[in-house]
């Protein structure tokens, strides 16, 4: 039984791997409706100027294809894909939202945004924080490794 009505969370979900899988798992398990923030192609390229493999980054609409197959996949009854262009993408005005999850990563980010949400009069959010998930050789799974690995 999920523990809030709805779950938001947000993310690039570039070559969907197991630690976005174990992300968007955890939501399935905290709320019954999850809405995924999905970063455009410009933000997300914001943020990882230094990633040498960019070029090598999943468009939004594969991205999306991929996210919305998988969720389907794995029967997510209620579920909503939202483009974000911004840190805090529609955080912020999600009235209806109770939880968010993130990873230890982006911790920090959910804090920030309860309490910008605070300060708007709006409730905070139940933060579920999700461990990262490692391959075989202890590494941490990321898509910035994978693009690597393409690259090569």
């Amino acid at each position: 039984m999920p523990w809030v009505e709805e779950v938001i969370l947000g993310g690039t979900f570039d070559h969907l791997h197991p630690g976005h899988r174990a992300l968007l798992e955890a939501a399935k398990s905290f709320g019954s409706f999850v809405r995924v923030g999905l970063t455009t192609d410009e933000f997300a390229k914001s943020l990882r100027r230094s990633d040498p493999n960019i070029e090598l980054m999943q468009s939004y609409k594969t991205r999306e294809k991929k996210l919305n197959e998988y969720l389907i996949f794995r029967n997510f009854e209620r579920f909503e894909i939202v483009k974000i262009d911004h840190r805090y993408g529609f955080a912020l005005t999600a009235e209806q939202a109770e939880g968010i999850v993130v990873t230890e990563e982006t911790y920090p980010t959910a804090v920030d945004i309860n309490k910008l949400r605070a300060l708007e009069g709006l409730d905070q959010f139940l933060i579920l924080v999700i461990p990262f998930v490692y391959d075989e050789s202890g590494i941490i799974i990321s898509s910035r490794r994978i693009r690597q690995q393409l690259a090569e």
